[in-house]
């Protein structure tokens, strides 16, 4: 018996149960397939609906949103200008580019990472690289907004102060700003903030998907700011800054008809334009020592006494009071300077020689004869110990004291010792500058005048109110004041003050007060003083410098002083 192959003996069956099996795997598998079409296209199906129907309407503004965008444009600032309209603080583009470091560190977080990841989402870039790259089609990346720049820079940085972004609780105090914004951070800028600022104004546009406009489709222009004039002179300011030079002091110059500030100079002070490098000073930059440092003012003070002696009755023109030289209170002794330095008595003085000697025993017995509480009462009256209300932020209101205070702040009885001092502008007695300046324009005018570096309406006096001092009081003060100024008097480098004009040597009379003033220093340094109104008749103008422990009033402070009104008067036009 031959063999047969084994595939023809079970062919037909192999074939019968291979048609079995690819049967069923083909129905299983296409009924699985058609389950599946079935349900992806019910699930993009029911995301249409939602897409189309349920959310139809806010996926449309979304489109739209995405395809419009609002830009806002800066408002400028106002425009600063001095007394004559020269320009001290304007408006200037700076232009800034997309970081691509920034960008590519943020990815799709967004800018409001850019505190937290340090990363600056745009950076400066100067006019020339901002022009280039719109020359080359990259002006979309270039962000223009508006800086500002001062004209004189550190000269007057303490009047203008500077500005810079607004900060998070800035925002918050003025909810219509927008992030960016600049803001006042000190001086003039902050004071009339809200009047500078400006309002912003926005324009809507179409963009396509590159990000370039296709259209604008509508606009609101800003709203610029108001310019502000001051009562500051620019020519002046500047003189008074190189005057003081590299000493720490503090020059104000007003106009006693009406308080209007013509000058007010801090040194050490900072550049606005670079307020950066100054942040770290120890010299203390940023402090306006003309309306925020107070100071035991020394003898000029001696102005109040004397006013308050002849007001109130308890010396006249006539009366005269033998200087000794000292005078002794058991243990203590209250000398005069004159007797101090050289030994010397200076005889009977009156009202106005004891001013133009500024002689010490004078003005203790006028200040034990009218009493501590009086005397502080008449220097509360001169503006001292309360804030004079400058339009300018940081003004501090110093001190005047008096028995009841010190029982009450101390719990110490006030002493005999304690008026003499009192009496020629010491014991805890502080002032700042700007308060001598005013001091200075009572005696000058009788009035007390608000002083104010921005032009007002109420320029032609309103500011002003007559504290009641006798015209007889005003002309022996201002008499011994001008005194001061002569030959003999204390302040020497104005004897014989004047200015040369086309038509030769002009003579003006000033009235003065020097000081110089012992603040506790372990080197025995004192704090050297000046005060002085000009001129004597009708006068227009007030300075007072101060010196920080520099010396003697006559030898440091009076030179400054001289050279300022040298200048104020050498132009006729003012």
């Amino acid at each position: 018996m031959n063999p047969e192959p084994l595939g023809l003996v079970f062919s037909d069956e192999l074939l019968e149960n291979s048609g079995k099996t690819t049967a069923y795997f083909s129905g299983t598998r296409l009924r699985l397939i058609w389950a599946a079409f079935l349900l992806c296209f019910s699930l993009l199906f029911l995301r249409l609906v939602w897409l189309q129907i349920i959310q139809g309407s806010r996926n449309r503004v979304l489109s739209d949103e995405n395809r419009i965008l609002v830009r806002r444009i800066q408002a400028p600032r106002g425009v600063i200008t001095d007394r004559n309209g020269e320009v001290l603080a304007q408006n200037i583009p700076i232009y800034k580019m997309k970081n691509p470091d920034c960008t590519e560190h943020l990815g799709s977080q967004g800018a409001e990472k850019t505190e937290v990841s340090g990363c600056r989402e745009y950076v400066e870039i100067s006019r020339e690289e901002a022009l280039k790259l719109e020359a080359t089609g990259g002006g979309g990346d270039v962000l223009t907004i508006v800086g500002r720049r001062y004209v004189y820079g550190p000269e007057i940085a303490q009047v203008l102060g500077f500005v810079g972004e607004a900060d998070t609780q800035e925002m918050a105090q003025h909810p219509d700003y927008d992030l960016g914004d600049l803001i006042g951070k000190t001086g003039v800028e902050l004071e009339y903030e809200e009047y500078l600022h400006g309002t912003n104004g926005a324009e809507l546009v179409e963009i396509d998907a590159d990000a370039a406009v296709v259209r604008e489709i509508s606009k609101s222009d800003p709203l610029d700011g108001g310019d502000l004039k001051l009562t500051i002179d620019a020519s002046l300011q500047k003189k008074a800054y190189d005057l003081i030079g590299d000493r720490v002091g503090a020059l104000v110059a007003l106009d006693p008809r009406n308080g209007q500030v013509l000058t007010l100079v801090s040194r050490p002070s900072f550049d606005p334009n670079n307020v950066s490098v100054s942040l770290d000073g120890e010299d203390q930059p940023f402090f306006n020592r003309s309306i925020a440092g107070i100071y035991p003012p020394g003898s000029v003070f001696k102005v109040v006494t004397a006013t308050a002696g002849l007001e109130d009755g308890k010396i006249t023109a006539a009366t005269e009071i033998e200087d000794t030289g000292e005078i002794r209170i058991g243990t203590y002794r209250y000398g005069n300077w004159y007797f101090d330095q050289y030994g010397r008595k200076e005889g009977s003085l009156n009202i106005v020689h004891a001013i133009k000697r500024s002689n010490d025993i004078f003005f203790y017995r006028v200040g034990e004869a009218v009493g501590a509480t009086m005397l502080s009462e008449w220097a509360k009256a001169f503006g001292f110990g309360r804030l004079s209300g400058i339009d300018l932020p940081g003004e501090a209101d110093g001190l005047v004291p008096s028995p009841l205070w010190k029982e009450q702040m101390r719990g110490e009885r006030w002493f005999l010792g304690n008026t003499y001092h009192f009496a020629i502008g010491q014991s805890d007695l502080t002032v700042t500058p700007l308060q001598v300046a005013q001091m200075t324009g009572v005696a000058a005018t009788g009035k007390l005048c608000q002083p104010h570096v921005a032009e007002h309406p109420e320029d032609k006096g309103s500011l002003c109110e007559d504290i009641g001092i006798h015209e007889e009081t005003l002309r022996l003060v201002r008499a011994g004041m001008a005194e001061a100024c002569l030959p003999g008097g204390t302040a020497f480098p104005f004897f014989n003050f004047g200015v040369g004009t086309g038509e030769g040597f002009r003579r003006i009379e000033v009235g003065c007060k020097t000081g110089t003033a012992e603040f506790g220093d372990p080197k025995e340094r004192t704090h050297a003083w000046f005060t002085a109104f000009a001129p004597k008749e009708n006068p227009e103008i007030t300075v007072t410098v101060l010196l920080e422990g520099a010396g003697e009033g006559s030898y440091e402070a009076a030179p400054v002083a001289k050279g300022f009104l040298e200048e104020y008067f050498a132009n006729s036009s003012r």
